[in-house]
Formats: C-alpha cells, sequence, structure tokens
C-alpha cells in the first residue's frame, strides 16, 4: 500500500465511532464497481457507439441491456448489505506472540439468504460468511498480538460482491472491544525449584493459619488465641479466629521483589507468568504479589492473575 492512502486510511479510521454493536444503513454502504463490472460497462459502452456508427437496433437493445445489468447489480449488491447487524462478543485473550480470536456476531433479520466477506488489515485474507435468511453467525477474525497489554479489536471492512460479482457493496465497522495480551512465559525453573522446597522460597508453610477476625471469648479458648492488647485497652475479653491451610495445600507466592532490580520489567513478568502457570499446571495455591495489586488464591484467579501481568504498566 502507497504511504499516502496507508495515512489517508488511517486518518478515515480514527474519524470512525467506536461501537460495540451497529447496523449497516444507507448512510454508511459504499458501492463501487469492481473490475468485472467495469469491463462490461467499457464493452456496454463500446456496443453503444458502434450503434450510433451504425444504426444498428440490436446494438443499442444489447448496450441498455447491459447498463440494466449494472443497474440490478447495484440494487442486489446493497441489499447484501443494508440492514445487516454486527455485535461484539468475548475475545480470546492468550499470550505474546501468538494469534487470538476477535469474535463478532453477524445477525441476518432479513428474508433473504447473504453472502458476506470480513476483512482486517492485520489479517492475511477475509473471513466468508454465509447468512441463511433470519439466521446468525459467529465469526473469529484472526489478530496476532504483538506486544504485551490490551489491544483493541481492529476497524472491519464488511463487503459483498453477490450476487453478480459486478458491484461491491462495502462498509467500515470500528468495533469497541479488546483482548489482552499475556506476557511471554520465560522458564524459571530455579525459581520454581526453591518455591517447591519445603520450608524455602517464598512458600507458606503446611501449619501456617491466616488471621480471620475477632469473635467473643468462649470457654476453651487457648491463650494464643485472646486478644491481649484489647484487652489491654478496652477491659473486653475476645478470642482471635484463624483460618488454616489444608495440610498438603501450601500458598505460594510468586512476588515481583523476588527478582533483582536490575532485571527489566519484561523479563520479570515473564518469568512470573510462567511459574504461574506451573502451578496451575501442578495444581498448587499460589499468590502474585505485583507493585499495584495482589491476587489471593480464589475462583479464576488464572485469568486475574495473567490479566493483571499483561495490565502492569511500571516503567521499564
Amino acid at each position: 500500500m502507497l504511504p499516502f492512502r496507508k495515512r489517508l486510511r488511517s486518518w478515515w479510521w480514527r474519524r470512525l465511532p467506536l461501537e460495540k454493536e451497529c447496523r449497516l444503513s444507507q448512510r454508511r454502504i459504499y458501492l463501487l464497481p469492481t473490475r468485472f463490472g467495469l469491463l462490461l460497462l467499457a464493452v456496454a459502452a463500446a456496443v453503444w457507439v458502434g450503434a450510433l456508427n451504425y444504426a444498428v437496433s440490436l446494438a443499442y437493445g444489447l448496450a441498455f441491456w447491459i447498463i440494466s445489468l449494472l443497474l440490478l447489480a447495484v440494487l442486489m449488491a446493497y441489499r447484501q448489505l443494508a440492514g445487516l447487524q454486527l455485535q461484539v462478543e468475548a475475545g480470546e485473550n492468550t499470550f505474546l506472540g501468538q494469534v487470538a480470536n476477535c469474535r463478532l456476531s453477524l445477525i441476518n433479520q432479513a428474508g433473504v439468504e447473504r453472502q458476506i466477506h470480513l476483512w482486517a488489515e492485520e489479517g492475511e485474507s477475509a473471513v466468508h460468511c454465509q447468512l441463511p435468511a433470519g439466521g446468525q453467525q459467529s465469526v473469529s477474525i484472526p489478530l496476532l498480538l504483538n506486544r504485551r497489554g490490551p489491544h483493541a479489536y481492529p476497524v472491519l471492512q464488511i463487503w459483498s460482491t453477490a450476487p453478480f460479482g459486478l458491484i461491491r457493496a462495502f462498509s467500515w465497522w470500528r468495533p469497541y472491544a479488546t483482548v489482552l495480551a499475556y506476557p511471554h512465559p520465560l522458564p524459571d525453573r530455579i525459581r520454581h525449584a526453591d518455591d517447591l522446597q519445603t520450608g524455602k522460597g517464598r512458600s507458606r508453610g503446611e501449619d501456617e493459619e491466616d488471621f480471620s477476625h475477632l469473635a467473643e471469648y468462649q470457654a476453651g479458648d487457648t491463650p494464643r488465641q485472646i486478644a491481649w492488647s484489647m484487652l489491654a485497652r478496652r477491659d473486653v475479653l475476645a478470642s482471635k479466629r484463624f483460618v488454616s491451610q489444608p495440610r498438603g495445600h501450601a500458598v505460594h507466592e510468586l512476588a515481583w521483589q523476588d527478582y533483582p532490580a536490575a532485571l527489566d520489567v519484561e523479563t520479570r513478568l515473564s518469568r512470573l507468568c510462567w511459574r504461574l502457570l506451573q502451578c496451575e499446571k501442578a495444581g498448587q495455591r499460589y499468590r502474585v504479589r505485583l507493585p499495584d495489586t495482589v491476587i489471593e488464591p480464589q475462583a479464576g484467579q488464572r485469568e486475574r492473575a495473567l490479566a493483571a501481568l499483561a495490565n502492569c504498566s511500571l516503567p521499564s
């Protein structure tokens, strides 16, 4: 693509609104002849000129028939896009350097079948979609994740040349959605081996207990459980309650501070990502500590922790 065309297209894309869903209307659909359509138009012009010179009625009829076919193709191509609805679906987050799937939903409420193509500049080829009358279909647009962090869905061109291939009807859509590029996992076997050794590294022991809350003193509570500081300040007898970690389920600490300050941000995140995945693979409990957040063991921890690593914006 020529540089000026690329700049013009980027300028045009920035003017498009961000939308989670859109409906293609007359104001958003553009029509241009295809190469075959231009060739047929040139044939019609040549036949018409010949008819003028030689006064051949059949040549007039042929020229006007070709023009009528082109006009009909304009209407039919427009109908392929008119009223089409597009909606954003949740994308597929993946790791840096891989291809993510940007999912979209196409809804055809009309009573005619549609043959639609979707194309993004980042993609190598268009995605073909054949929508039955009154049907709906989900499609995935591949997007190469070349940097860590959020990636916006690419601007899409929706086009069709059906049914005659003479006219190209097209429109542009800028979806309001993102996919995350997680850090590329970088093996850190030495640190991971230290984590697995009981009582070493930053792993929590099997018999360690976490403080939960204060409760009213009950007969039989041990002196260790008594909140002596509250007794001294308020003359109230209360007991501490603890949550014990299940035996054999140590909580491994995956901390930003495990690495020297001289190590760059991306390498730290990549190594933490690898250790996280190893814990998930082995079914081990873990806690991720970053300078701005802590992800405790919980349901959906893998996605939360990977998202935190992907969105980490500390200076290099």
